[in-house]
């Protein structure tokens, strides 16, 4: 007779059960995944952040939680994970009653782009391991990972001998009438350029930026086509990370910097041009933009790139153009800006084992061992 009451209690528990996980299994339960970062630096670490609240009473005895992430983010922590094309978590634990949970999966970003989280879902099961409840997680946030950052410093002759050129056309007078903005005090600014108004509302030195006669700025021009019918991504990668090093290095010298490039995005439009911008800051706005290329608009559109920049050739920018295509029809428009008045660099990437012929006074290469 005892027997037969357990058993009957132990039915009436199991359809209780049944029915309020049924209705209630998601009721103030939220879940968040976001990164600890918006942006890194290949080679820099970062976390995942995953937060699950469990506002009632009712527990979640076995929660589930699986997503992916593109593996160019490489996981501190690999167990319960597998990598195939994508890097595949698969956590499970327990939340009891108004409880909060807090993971910090910490990564390191490998290789450019930008990532986010894909597949992200939530299984749910009863008490009696019965039944299960599935729901996906809706989510945005992503992470960029800048290009990688190479060193550049043999260059540095060269430019500084293009941007003297630059230099000798312009007046070394400060003109105070041509004002061109706010930006943050650096240590060998005059006391007499601080705007002590907006500085006491940033709450920190800024500066009042005036102008020159004539401005010595850089164009980048970053074309992703080439000549190789092997490892053709890995020249155009380096192809980018050459952009986005001589970026930073112009900008730690102060030196005006603006990029225009036929990458285009995961939706197949081209990355939009950037503005000129002398900041630290404007960096990170030129590596959000090399970080969302996955794909290039073809050579046409970097030609007529060119015929646009041919339109109205300044002889106050040095167009350093970053191209591991270096055929006639590029060449031709390049000599073209040179006869202008304009100061063109080019900077040729090439593998190591086909030997780059420099049969231009202003062509450079950039070699790639292609077996590394």
């Amino acid at each position: 007779m005892k027997l037969v009451g357990a058993v009957i209690i132990l039915l009436v528990m199991y359809v209780i059960q049944k029915v309020l996980y049924k209705k209630y299994w998601n009721k103030s339960l939220e879940m968040s995944m976001s990164f600890s970062r918006d942006f890194i630096e290949c080679g820099e670490s970062a976390e995942l952040i995953e937060v699950i609240s469990n506002d009632k009473l009712l527990p979640l005895p076995v929660f589930n939680l699986k997503f992916s992430v593109d593996k160019r983010l490489s996981f501190l922590d690999t167990e319960n994970s597998s990598v195939t094309d994508l890097y595949h978590k698969n956590e499970v634990f327990s939340i009891m009653g108004h409880q909060r949970i807090t993971r910090r999966l910490k990564f390191t970003g490998l290789d450019r782009g930008v990532v986010g989280i894909n597949n992200a879902s939530i299984l749910v099961h009863d008490l009696f391991m019965t039944d299960n409840y599935a729901s996906k997680i809706s989510h945005t946030d992503v992470i960029y990972v800048f290009p990688k950052k190479l060193n550049t410093k043999i260059f540095d002759l060269s430019f500084k001998g293009i941007l003297g050129e630059i230099e000798a056309k312009r007046s070394l007078v400060e003109d105070s009438m041509i004002f061109r903005g706010i930006r943050e005090y650096h240590t060998n600014d005059s006391y007499g350029s601080i705007n002590w108004k907006k500085s006491a509302a940033a709450g920190k030195l800024m500066v009042n930026m005036h102008g020159y006669t004539t401005d010595c700025r850089v164009r980048l021009m970053l074309n992703l086509d080439n000549d190789y019918m092997i490892e053709a991504n890995k020249l155009l990668e380096e192809a980018i990370s050459l952009t986005s090093s001589f970026t930073r290095s112009f900008l730690n010298e102060r030196i005006s910097v603006s990029m225009v490039t036929n990458g285009t995005d995961k939706n197949g439009m081209r990355i939009p041009d950037i503005g000129e911008g002398a900041e630290k800051r404007h960096g990170i706005t030129i590596d959000r933009a090399l970080s969302e290329i996955v794909s290039t608009a073809g050579k046409d559109e970097f030609l007529k790139l060119l015929d646009k920049e041919l339109r109205n050739v300044k002889k106050d920018v040095m167009y350093l153009i970053i191209s591991p295509y270096a055929k006639p029809d590029l060449v031709e428009k390049l000599d073209e800006i040179n006869r202008r008045g304009g100061l063109v660099s080019l900077i040729v990437p090439y593998y190591d084992e086909f030997p780059f012929s420099l049969n231009k006074d202003y062509f450079s290469g950039w070699e790639v061992p292609l077996n590394v």
